[in-house]
C-alpha cells in the first residue's frame, strides 16, 4: 500500500478554495452520521433514475472514515497546487464541474437496471489530478509506502497519475466508480489543456504544454542533424575578418549543451554553457535551453554566473510569456545575493509593473522597501528588456 504525502510544488497564494472544499466535504460527513443512512437516497446519483441536483450532491457524500480521508487525502495534496494556478473563482467552479462530468461517465456507462448509485468526491478529485497532470507534471510526489518495507520515496507525479488512471481502465476494482474516476481525469486534463492552449490560464515552462513544444523542437532538431544538417554553421564569411580559433569548439559545445539539455542533465548543460561563454561572451542559447540553464545556475548558487544567464534571457526573450517572474528572479539575485540594489532596482521595478499574484508582489514590494534608500554606485545600468 502507498499513499502521497506532499509534493514539491510551492505554492505563490493560500488556496482558500481547497481547504473550503475539504472542510465542507468533512462537515457534510459529520452530519451524515447523525442523520443516519436515510439520507443516501435522497442525495446518491442512480444511473436508472439520476436527479439534476445529484449530479453535484453525491459529490460530498462518503461510505466511511476510509472513504473520506482517502478522498481528502488526494483533494489536499493536488488540489491546493490547482487552486493557486486556477485562482479562486476559477478552481471552484472547475471542481464541481468535474464532479458533474465525473457523475455523467458513471451514468453513461452503467444503463443497466442493476446498475447502483454512486457516491463521493473520487470523479470530482480526479479531475484535479487530470489538471495537475497538465499543469506541473514536473513536480515530484512524496510517497510514503509499506510493504514488507515501510519507507518514503519520491515519484514524479506523471508517473503517480498515469499509475491510477492505468489502474481504473485496466484493472477496475468491485465496489468502486472506475468509470467515475476515468471520466474526471479525462475531464480535468482535457479542459486544462485547452485552457493552456488558448492562454486562458497562464503559460509557464513546467506545463504540460510546454513540454510538448520543447519535445517538438528536440525532434526538430535530431531530425535536421540526422540529414547532415548543421545548425551551427555559418552561411557567409566576412573576408575581412580573421577565423575565429574557437569556432569549432563553440559549435561542439552547443551541440553538447542541447544534447545534455534532451537528456536533462541540465547541470551538465550549464557546466558546458560557462565554458562556452568564456570562448565567447555574445552566445545565447535557445529560449528554453538559456532559461533552464539560468535556473540551473541559479539552484546551484552560481549567483554571479545565474545572473549573466537570465540578463542574456532578458535580452533576447523579451516577450516572454512569463518574462515578469525571470526579473522578479534576476532582482532577488542582485540584491539578495551579489549585494548590488543598484541592479536590482530596475528589476524588481518592472517584475511589480507585470506580476499579477499576491505572493509574488509581496515578495518583490518587500525587497524593493529594503533597498529604497541605498545609493546606487556609479556602475549601475538600467534593464534594456
Amino acid at each position: 500500500m502507498f499513499f502521497p504525502l506532499r509534493t514539491d510544488s510551492p505554492l505563490r497564494s493560500t488556496p482558500w478554495v481547497n481547504w473550503a472544499l475539504i472542510a465542507v466535504n468533512v462537515i457534510v460527513f459529520l452530519w451524515q452520521l447523525t442523520a443516519g443512512r436515510d439520507i443516501y437516497p435522497r442525495f446518491t446519483l442512480e444511473p436508472r433514475d439520476p436527479q439534476i441536483f445529484d449530479y453535484v450532491a453525491y459529490a460530498f457524500l462518503h461510505a466511511g472514515w476510509g472513504h473520506l480521508l482517502g478522498n481528502m487525502l488526494f483533494l489536499y495534496i493536488f488540489g491546493n497546487n490547482v487552486n493557486d494556478k486556477m485562482g479562486h473563482v476559477g478552481y471552484l467552479m472547475f471542481y464541481l464541474a468535474g464532479a458533474v462530468f465525473a457523475g455523467l461517465a458513471f451514468v453513461v456507462t452503467n444503463p443497466g437496471p442493476e446498475a447502483r448509485g454512486v457516491i463521493g468526491a473520487s470523479g470530482a478529485v480526479a479531475a484535479v489530478t487530470g489538471a495537475y497532470l497538465v499543469l506541473l507534471p514536473r513536480s515530484r510526489i512524496s510517497v510514503f509506502y509499506f510493504f514488507l518495507l515501510v519507507g518514503v520515496i519520491e515519484i514524479p507525479s506523471f508517473f503517480f497519475i498515469l499509475f491510477f488512471f492505468a489502474k481504473d481502465l485496466f484493472l477496475p476494482t468491485e465496489g468502486v466508480a472506475n468509470e467515475a474516476h476515468i471520466g474526471g481525469t479525462v475531464f480535468g486534463f482535457v479542459v486544462s489543456f485547452i485552457l493552456l492552449a488558448f492562454r486562458l490560464l497562464p503559460r509557464d515552462h513546467f506545463d504540460v504544454y510546454s513540454l510538448f513544444r520543447q519535445w517538438n523542437r528536440r525532434r526538430q532538431y535530431r531530425d535536421l542533424v540526422h540529414k547532415g544538417f548543421d545548425p551551427f554553421a555559418s552561411t557567409t564569411v566576412d573576408a575581412k575578418l580573421p577565423p575565429d580559433p574557437n569556432a569549432g569548439r563553440i559549435t561542439d559545445l552547443r551541440a553538447e549543451i542541447n544534447e545534455a539539455t534532451a537528456h536533462r542533465n541540465i547541470a551538465k548543460a550549464a557546466q558546458l554553457y560557462h565554458e562556452l561563454k568564456l570562448l565567447d561572451p555574445r552566445q545565447t542559447l535557445s529560449r528554453q535551453t538559456q532559461l533552464d540553464v539560468a535556473n540551473q545556475l541559479a539552484a546551484e548558487q552560481r549567483y554571479a554566473q545565474a545572473a549573466e544567464a537570465y540578463e542574456t534571457f532578458l535580452k533576447h526573450y523579451a516577450n516572454y510569456a512569463t518574462v515578469e517572474q525571470v526579473q522578479l528572479m534576476l532582482g532577488l539575485i542582485y540584491s539578495r545575493y551579489l549585494h548590488k540594489p543598484d541592479l536590482a532596482r530596475p528589476w524588481l521595478e518592472k517584475a511589480i509593473s507585470r506580476l499579477h499574484t499576491d505572493r509574488e508582489l509581496q515578495i518583490a514590494r518587500e525587497e524593493l522597501s529594503k533597498i529604497a534608500f541605498t545609493a546606487p554606485s556609479p556602475t549601475g545600468v538600467s534593464p534594456q528588456a
